[in-house]
């Protein structure tokens, strides 16, 4: 079983391609946080995978979540003991810590110990930081992003082991200050632009955690279980939701395997 959580399909072409080569099946964590359905049957003996995108050199909150509530058991009901656990993270720049920090987190309230980590390079849609490349620079990384995650499936395959992650040092920095639990997400930096926005509803459908609900028409943000995965600015057929000032006119991403 590989449980992945993606916001713009980064994550998810990098499970996909594991599940594919492995021949295990894949668990939306997003979808399932959602439906509030912690509740994981896995085949005993069977590899159990984590993949997952960087955010802030640290890991999605909504991950961590999940892994504080999960529930593993085999389809008979029995406690679940993983013969091999892996975890892959994605990133679109450089990564930090992140990999040791969730092994620590599933370790504490799992009891399962990370046998091996992976990173795969891949297109960064952090937009309040950066733009989306240019299309011929998406495309170059995401074949590369391909190829690293076929990699990924092979070591995964064999069941190799060790942390393989090779921290920037100033990721490593970065997640000294962003590798911890509790990561709250602030909604106020969050609107919408009211001459773009045809209340489609899409940013809501696509929300894993029920931040984003559609009033008189139109997107509000509110609460505290803003997972920030941006999935409600780059689905946005009309580029309208916005992350404060910053992200207006800026190319919106996802990832073509969202079209497979």
């Amino acid at each position: 079983m590989i449980l992945y959580f993606s916001g713009t399909g980064n994550t998810y072409a990098v499970a996909k391609a594991i599940a594919d080569n492995t021949g295990e099946k894949l668990l939306d964590m997003g979808k399932a946080y959602r439906a509030r359905d912690f509740e994981v049957k896995v085949e005993q003996g069977g590899l159990l995978g984590f993949a997952f995108p960087t955010h802030r050199w640290s890991t999605p909150p909504l991950v961590d979540e999940f892994v504080k509530r999960a529930r593993f058991v085999t389809p008979d009901g029995k406690p679940y003991e993983p013969d091999y656990c892996f975890s892959v993270e994605t990133y679109g720049h450089f990564p930090g810590t992140e990999s040791g920090f969730f092994a620590k987190m599933l370790q504490k309230y799992q009891g399962i110990t990370v046998d091996a980590a992976f990173a795969v390079h891949s297109v960064g849609n952090c937009l309040y930081l950066f733009d989306t490349p240019s299309d011929d620079v998406v495309a170059r990384k995401l074949a590369s992003a391909d190829e690293a995650a076929e990699r990924v499936a092979g070591l995964v395959a064999a069941r190799h082991t060790g942390d393989t992650v090779s921290a920037n040092p100033l990721g490593a920095a970065l997640s000294l200050g962003t590798g911890h639990e509790g990561k709250k997400r602030s909604t106020k930096v969050y609107n919408v632009l009211a001459d773009k926005c045809v209340g489609c509803g899409t940013c809501a459908t696509v929300c894993p955690t029920g931040t984003v609900k559609l009033i008189n028409g139109k997107p509000v943000w509110s609460g505290e279980h803003c997972t920030e995965c941006l999935a409600c600015l780059h689905f946005c057929p009309q580029s309208a939701s916005q992350h404060g000032k910053v992200t207006e006119g800026r190319k919106r991403y996802l990832n073509p395997v969202l079209g497979k």
